[in-house]
This record gives structure tokens, C-alpha cells and sequence, in this order.
């Protein structure tokens, strides 16, 4: 048998790769090339074998691929491992054969989804079989967790991202706020983060760094174009812009991200999870007025760190710096009909969202966050674009790029929280950790937030809060604390993977750009990760309870 550590290298390395070319539009420049090779030959003469393979994309070598990975082949047998060792083996005195049957489910789709042995969303479906077979929750129950309420706000949210990126208006919105910012290179890399970071409030992570790559690889080249023409060129005051601006773009789309519930997967979960577990509806407005002020800080000393301490320049200002953003905003022209209609609704459902609780929540009877994402996204695919374009502002097709995935992986959640919440199994969980019974409130925040910041370096976000979540609501119960600041922090911890490529598809697009090695980010990721963990935990004691509140002493009575 050969080394595993060299199989896992070797894995890690292919998957580096396959996300370089994706990023870098490897595939098509090769189709294009293959193309303009063949237009080139005399009419009649034989496509080279070299070329032919070229235009259709390399399809023997892709016929060759294995069909999982080692860590998928061992995650894939562990699931059903852990499920049967759990319910036949594992001696758990106390807990009732349908809590053991919860548990033993939760091991196995937690297998699954850390390991990503099959695609995320279809473990996800696994409670719809596994829960009414073990008769742990019917299959009604099961199935209704698909069709909770915050799986379509995230359905509006995410109509909203495709309007913005469909017309372009994300492109504008990001230079608007980068030319806004000086003509110095710490101003560059202020405005790439605050760019990236506003943008990923409202839109995907992945899909906000990815459209930012582009534009901050061309904004290096010219600055570096510009040092040269001042005189002031080097290869380390490159080097050191370069890594600056990537890292600004990855960093400020996770930071980001995390300031409101539709920004990261992992902010939905808290707040269906809340709902299921607890009966508290966390409104985007509360939620938005707790994190963002944390996002903040947390954006300033990212900014500060990179510019002043990880990549200190002795450039300070480029002549003519932003002039190469000026130009990009003339070519794209005056805003199109299409943009301002965009524009229009994407600001009326971020008031409505922001104003819900205090203005409108009288006044309009049932009014939710859910209902104004949805009037949003019936909006967008009802008003006509124009004449010249033909069509609506979003067609039928939209729906093909809704992330199913993603809302799958929220729905196979809730349903998981149904079988908590449905047995004995929360309670258990509870007793079990006792231990912790007397420890200081500091002490309970602080160790869950440090597991899942650490778990959610190796293993996918969302899943590493849905496994959490339900285990420290059952902590806060046995210990008689209010259990949403525990719950909030474990959420908010799992959300801030700056440390390795796998973190994140936000740190795997940056690191894929070949700018920045693994080195780079496990240096520059952790003290960013540090300061994230102390401003959580700070934040979670002094600020949440006053928004929310919340006695964070004492698990409320209604609850129990």
C-alpha cells in the first residue's frame, strides 16, 4: 500500500488544479486555441491528433478519472460504519432507541458531508430515508423541513444575486466603491476588501471572489505598469501588492459574508435552526444590527494587518492609480435600464429587510423576510427588460443556478433538528456534558466557538454548524444558559475559514490564482482566525443580549 500522506498530498494538488483551470478559463482558451488551429489548416487536410484532443476537451483523460478520491472512499465507508457501530455497538445507557437511531443518523450524514463522499446535497436527502425507516420522526415531518420558510428566502436572495450579476451591476457596484477610496496602494487594498465584502452581504462568497479576481489581477498588472513608468518598480514591492489585493478579496468575501443571515449558508442555519430548536425567529434586521459592527472591525484590522504588518510597501501612492478604475467604469457607460430596475428592487428588499421589525410589522399583517424575498424575486422575473435585450430581468432559466445544493444541505438540517428536537436525543446530549457545569460563561462560549472555528478549516462550513448546532443547544439546556449566544457564536466561528484552500471555495479561487502558497495562507489566515474568535466571543457576551434582548444567565422557562 502506498503512503497515504502522499495520496492525500497528491488529491489536494489535483484539486488545486482542476480549481486553477476553472478559474483561469483553462478549458476554454484551450477550445479556443484548438479552434483557431483548425480555421488555420488548408481546407480538407486532417485535424492533428494533438488538436482534435485539445478541441474536445481532453475527453479520454476525463474518462480516466477515478471515481472518488481516497478521502471520499473513506468517508464513504465510515458513514454506514459509524451508523451501524452506533446503533449495535456503542453502549449509550440512557438514550431511547430512537435518540440512538438520531445519533447514529447524524454520524453518518456527518461523515459524508465532512468528507464530501457524495455531493452535498444529496446526503442531505439521507433523513427523508433513514429517519421514518429508524421511526425516529415520520416521513411527513422529515419531508416539511424542505419546505421551511427560510429556504425560500434564501430562494429570493439568491434571485436577487443572479439579477446583479445577469446585468452586470455587481462590476459597477464593486469600482464604484474602489475608486472611492484614494490613489494610494493601502486605498486599493481597503477598496478591494470593502468591495468584495459589501458585495458578498448579498451575493454567494464563491461567486463574489470569483467576479472580483478578475478585476483585481487586471488592476495589479496596471499598477505594476504604473510603478515602472514612476521609477518605483520592484519585484518585491510586486510580490507584496499582488499577495495584498488577493488576500483583501478572499478575506473580505468570507468577512463579508457573515454579515447578514442570507450573506453565508452557515448564518441561514443558525436562524432555521433557532426557529426548530428554540422557537425564536431571528430577523434579518437584528441579526444584520448584531454582526455588522463585528464585520467591521474584524474588515478595519484585516485591511490594517495586510497593509501594515503582512505586506508593508514602500510605494505609498501611484500616479495616476485610479484612473485605470475611472476607465473601467466609462467603458461600462451609463447604468442600462436593466441595472436601474435591478438597482430599484435591490434596495427596496434591503429597506424592507432592514425596516421589518420596527416599521412594517404592524402595519402589514404576516409580513417576513421570507415574504419580501419572495415579492422580490416575482418582481424580477415579472418586469420586462428592453427592447434592444428582449426577455425579462430574469427568465425561467434562473432557476437552473439556484444553489439546490446548498438548499438541500439547510433542508437535510432542519430535518436532523426535527429528530433532536422529536426524542430524547437533545436531553441526553446535554447530560453528557455536565461537565461543564460550574465552568465560567466565558469558558462555555469560548471552547464550542474554538471547535468550530478549528473543525471549519478542514471541513465545509455548513455542515460543520449543522452538526454543532444542535449539540450546544442541548449544552445550554443542561447547563441553564440562554442557548442563542452559544449558538450564535458556534455559527459565527464556523463562518471564518481563512487558514487553508479547503476551507472555503472563496480560499480555494484565491489560492488557485498561483499567487499565494499554502505557506502564505496558514501565516496571514491564522492571525486573522485569532482575532475573529476573540471578536466573537467579546461581541456574543457584551453586544447579543442587548440586541436581542436576551437574560444570557438563564434558559428561559418557555423554552424547556
Amino acid at each position: 500500500m502506498g503512503n497515504p500522506m502522499t495520496a492525500i498530498s497528491r488529491m489536494l494538488w489535483n484539486s488545486h488544479k482542476r480549481t486553477k483551470d476553472t478559474v483561469t478559463f483553462a478549458n476554454v482558451r484551450s477550445e479556443l486555441s484548438a479552434a483557431e488551429a483548425v480555421s488555420e489548416l488548408p481546407k480538407g487536410e486532417a485535424v492533428p491528433r494533438k488538436t482534435e484532443k485539445a478541441r474536445t476537451g481532453g475527453s479520454e483523460e476525463k474518462n480516466q478519472k477515478d471515481a472518488y478520491s481516497l478521502t471520499q472512499l473513506i468517508g464513504l465507508l465510515l458513514g454506514p460504519v459509524l451508523f451501524f457501530s452506533i446503533i449495535f455497538l456503542l453502549p449509550l445507557p440512557g438514550l431511547s432507541p430512537e435518540g440512538r437511531a438520531v445519533l447514529a443518523i447524524t454520524a453518518w450524514i456527518a461523515a459524508w458531508w465532512i468528507t464530501e463522499a457524495v455531493p452535498l446535497g444529496i446526503a442531505s436527502l439521507m433523513p427523508l430515508i433513514l429517519l421514518p425507516v429508524m421511526g425516529a420522526v415520520d416521513g411527513a415531518t422529515a419531508a416539511s423541513a424542505y419546505g421551511d420558510s427560510l429556504i425560500f428566502l434564501f430562494i429570493g436572495g439568491f434571485a436577487l444575486a443572479l439579477a446583479l450579476e445577469k446585468w452586470n451591476l455587481h462590476e459597477r457596484i464593486a469600482l464604484t466603491v474602489i475608486s472611492a477610496v484614494g490613489t494610494s496602494t493601502s486605498g486599493l487594498v481597503l477598496g478591494f476588501m470593502l468591495a468584495t465584502g459589501f458585495i458578498s452581504m448579498w451575493v454567494s462568497n464563491m461567486a463574489t471572489v470569483m467576479l472580483m479576481i478578475p478585476i483585481g489581477t487586471a488592476i495589479i498588472a496596471k499598477v505594476v505598469t504604473l510603478m515602472k513608468e514612476d521609477n518605483v518598480y520592484s519585484q518585491e514591492e510586486e510580490t507584496k501588492f499582488t499577495k495584498a489585493i488577493i488576500f483583501a478579496i478572499g478575506f473580505g468575501g468570507t468577512i463579508g459574508g457573515s454579515a447578514t443571515l442570507i450573506g453565508t449558508p452557515t448564518n441561514l442555519v443558525l436562524a432555521g435552526l433557532a426557529k426548530e430548536l428554540l422557537g425564536i425567529d431571528i430577523s434579518f434586521a437584528t441579526f444584520f444590527a448584531f454582526a455588522f459592527p463585528l464585520i467591521v472591525l474584524l474588515m478595519i484590522f484585516g485591511v490594517f494587518y495586510i497593509t501594515k504588518i503582512a505586506y508593508p510597501m514602500n510605494v505609498k501612492k501611484i500616479t495616476n492609480g485610479r484612473s485605470f478604475v475611472l476607465e473601467r467604469k466609462k467603458e461600462l457607460g451609463k447604468m442600462s435600464y436593466e441595472e436601474k430596475i435591478v438597482l430599484s428592487i435591490f434596495a427596496f428588499t434591503a429597506f424592507m429587510w432592514l425596516s421589518r421589525t420596527f416599521l412594517w410589522q404592524d402595519i402589514i399583517p404576516g409580513l417576513s423576510d421570507t415574504m419580501i424575498a419572495m415579492v422580490s424575486a416575482v418582481m424580477l422575473h415579472a418586469i420586462p427588460a428592453s427592447k434592444e435585450n428582449g426577455g425579462r430581468i430574469l427568465e425561467a432559466d434562473s432557476l437552473k443556478n439556484m444553489p439546490w445544493g446548498v438548499l438541500l444541505l439547510v433542508g437535510g438540517g432542519l430535518a436532523l433538528a426535527a429528530g433532536f428536537n422529536g426524542t430524547d436525543l437533545a436531553g441526553w446530549i446535554g447530560g453528557q456534558l455536565l461537565s461543564l457545569e460550574g465552568a465560567s460563561y466565558l469558558l462555555i462560549l469560548a471552547i464550542p466557538t474554538l471547535l468550530a472555528t478549528g473543525m471549519t478549516q478542514v471541513a465545509p462550513n455548513t455542515a460543520t454548524v449543522t452538526i454543532l448546532l444542535p449539540i450546544v443547544a442541548a449544552l445550554a439546556l443542561a447547563i441553564d444558559v440562554h442557548p442563542l449566544p452559544v449558538m450564535t457564536a458556534v455559527a459565527m466561528g464556523a463562518g471564518f475559514a481563512f487558514m487553508l484552500p479547503i476551507g472555503t471555495p472563496s480560499n480555494a479561487i484565491i489560492f488557485a490564482t498561483g499567487k499565494i502558497t499554502m505557506v502564505d495562507m496558514l501565516k496571514k489566515g491564522s492571525w486573522l482566525t485569532i482575532l475573529a474568535f476573540m471578536l466573537i466571543i467579546l461581541f456574543v457576551y457584551f453586544v447579543l443580549p442587548l440586541v436581542f434582548g436576551i437574560n444570557q444567565y438563564e434558559y428561559p422557562e418557555a423554552l424547556k
